[in-house]
Formats: C-alpha cells, structure tokens, sequence
C-alpha cells in the first residue's frame, strides 16, 4: 500500500489568514484524495493540518468540519505539527477528543518499509524558534503575519507572494546576516542538520518532514514533503519497497517533482 505524505495546510477560518481558502486549493485538495483513495493509499499528514497561531481554533475545526470528516473516513494519520501543538498534551491521554482524527494523532513515530526504517516528524522539534508548546518567537511573527494579511484581505500579494513569507523573510535576512556575521550556520542549515540528527538518534534509514514549506531531497536519506500553503502543493509517495519520489499536485494531476536541499 503506497503511502502518502502531505503537510502543512494551515487550515484557519476561511478569512483573510486562511492560505488554504485561495486560489482553488481545497478544490485541488478533493481532487488529490480522490487520487490517494483510487490508489488504495495511505495517507499521512506530517503536521500543521491547522493553523491554530493565527485563528480561533473551534472556528477553524467547524469551517474544516467537512474536510477533517473526510480524512477520518481515509484513516489519515495525523502528526501534531507546531502550529496545531495545542493538541500536543491530548496525545494517548484519555481527555483526548473523540473525533476519529483526532484518536489518529500522533506524535513523532518509526515504521519500517521496504526494509527501510523510517523517521516521521513534522521538523519544528528541530526548529528552536518553534518547538516550544509554549508561545514564543514562532507564535509572535505568526501572528503579526496574521494582522499584515488582515490589512491585505488576503494572504497573497498582488504579485502572488506569501504576506507571511515576505515579513518572516526580512527577519530571516537580518538573522541570515547575523549568524554570517557570527560565524554560524544560516537557520534552514542548523534545521536539515537537526532533522539528520533525529534520523540518527532514532537509526532511521530515511527521515520524512514538513514545516518549511520547501520540498526536495538530500540523497535518498532525508526528504520534506513541502506544503499545501503557497504556490506549489506537494507530496511524497513511499511504495512497499521503500522506493521514495516527490510530486507536484498541478490541475493536470501528479507530475514529478525534483528538488535537492544541499
């Protein structure tokens, strides 16, 4: 059974903050499961299904409703990502929501295919910016973001650019300079490095992630599934043999999707 991964939607409340409600991808979504399902597949979300930094959380789930029924009816395994962490204590606890999703989440986990162990994670844990449950830097730029899209109505720019990315992006080039300054690795390296560091500590063969919304591959060990947020919707396809390929959601369906990190 070949399995899917997908993550980083950022499902909000289908207002100005809310990525996912623009430019017909929840209509490219459906369509991507009708995909999965004719495929007998098994998908997985590696985290940030919602986006809970920058909208109410009960308003997003009851706008979403539809789409998590679906998911649950799918079986869809659900990694808890740093923008919905505020499931993250709920996890195997008895106070745990009863919806079937939900009883689906998971925290980081290992599984064996092929005859190749593999790493799932959603990549905040290796992120420290992001990887607290309690608000930090992460949360403040995030919410920022959410009040620069409100002013926007919307959360694309004329020239179809990320408000997020475009705020985050300028403190990204102040800290980018710094650490050079400094002697140090830039932010995404010290995160890839991480994200390997975990694929060792677990003796993972391959480790499978999300959160910087930047698909691509480093050799056939470590691979970022990308995001459903942005301008290019992408997945990772794991066969039974462990075999391991990216690909781009188009409205011409899957089309290969090759990208390296280093």
């Amino acid at each position: 059974m070949t399995r899917f991964c997908i993550s980083d939607l950022h499902l909000c409340d289908k207002g100005p903050r809310d990525n996912f409600a623009f430019n017909g991808r929840g209509e490219r979504f459906c369509e991507f499961l009708n995909f999965v399902g004719n495929q007998g597949g098994k998908l997985l979300i590696l985290g940030d299904l919602f986006d809970w930094w920058q909208v109410n959380l009960s308003e997003s789930v009851l706008c979403y409703r539809w789409l998590i029924d679906r998911l649950a009816a799918m079986q869809a395994r659900y990694v808890i990502g740093n923008h919905d962490n505020a499931l993250a204590k709920f996890i195997g606890a008895s106070l745990m929501p009863a919806h079937p999703l939900l009883q689906l989440s998971t925290g980081p986990f290992e599984e064996t295919i092929g005859g190749r162990k593999f790493a799932f994670l959603h990549g905040h844990e290796a992120d420290p910016y992001c990887n607290s449950l309690n608000p930090g830097v992460g949360e403040i730029t995030a919410v920022i973001s959410g009040v620069l899209e409100d002013r926007n109505k919307g959360p694309f720019n004329a020239h179809g650019h990320a408000i997020e990315d475009e705020f985050v992006g300028t403190l990204e080039s102040v800290l980018t300079l710094w650490r050079r300054l400094t002697f140090q690795h830039g932010r995404l390296d010290e995160m890839i490095d991480q994200v390997e560091a975990h694929r060792t500590e677990r003796q993972a063969d391959v480790v499978v992630y999300g959160h910087t919304h930047e698909p691509g591959r480093i050799g056939d060990r470590h691979y970022n599934t990308g995001c459903w947020c942005r301008s290019k919707d992408t997945f990772l396809c794991i066969e039974d043999d462990g075999a391991v390929s990216l690909w781009e959601w188009t409205e011409a369906g899957a089309v290969p999707f090759n990208r390296t990190l280093r």
